[in-house]
């Protein structure tokens, strides 16, 4: 398989398999990578390339803005959402003015949001972990006291010697 097949083949089995939460970083790197191509493309002399790469960070960045939750955070997506039009404009600005300046300027705002974006992930994964290290902990004290009170914990009988009436009779 040629390099460019097992790339695409790699990215598709990436996008198919992630969280929501890591398709977002997805974006985000693909921007940042996007821009920076077309930063390359301006400073070689290449119209084309810099149109495409210019083209798909506006189309990632409308991704981006389409999938801000606003049942969440209204105040945090209408903020997310005006950066993103400011920096597609500033893309827009840069392509016709073919201006390195404003490339750069969306560069650093797209790799300060990955960054914020991936020590969130980081936060969230850590705090995932401490809570499954809490129910595993509580799943185990109570498995230990249940064994040693002699009891079965999947027993749907009442505790106590004084009930012996199912809860499930008449």
């Amino acid at each position: 398989m040629p390099l460019p097949n097992q790339h695409q083949e790699y990215v598709r089995q990436r996008v198919q398999s992630a969280s929501p939460v890591e398709l977002i970083r997805i974006l985000y790197e693909a921007a940042v990578q996007s821009v920076d191509e077309a930063i390359r493309a301006l400073q070689s002399g290449d119209i084309l390339k810099r149109g495409r790469s210019v083209t798909k960070t506006i189309e990632i960045l409308s991704e981006l803005r389409i999938a801000l939750r606003y049942d969440v955070q209204p105040e945090y997506c209408r903020t997310l959402a005006g950066l993103y039009s400011y920096m597609q404009t500033q893309l827009i600005r840069a392509h016709s003015e073919q201006s390195e300046s404003l490339l750069l300027e969306v560069s650093r705002l797209l790799k300060t949001l990955l960054d914020g974006w991936t020590g969130a992930m980081e936060n969230l994964s850590a705090e995932q972990e401490a809570h499954e290290a809490d129910i595993s902990v509580a799943a185990s004290a109570s498995a230990s006291a249940s064994a040693s009170s002699g009891q079965n914990p999947y027993s749907a009988e009442p505790e106590g010697p004084g009930h012996l009436v199912r809860s499930w009779q008449l």
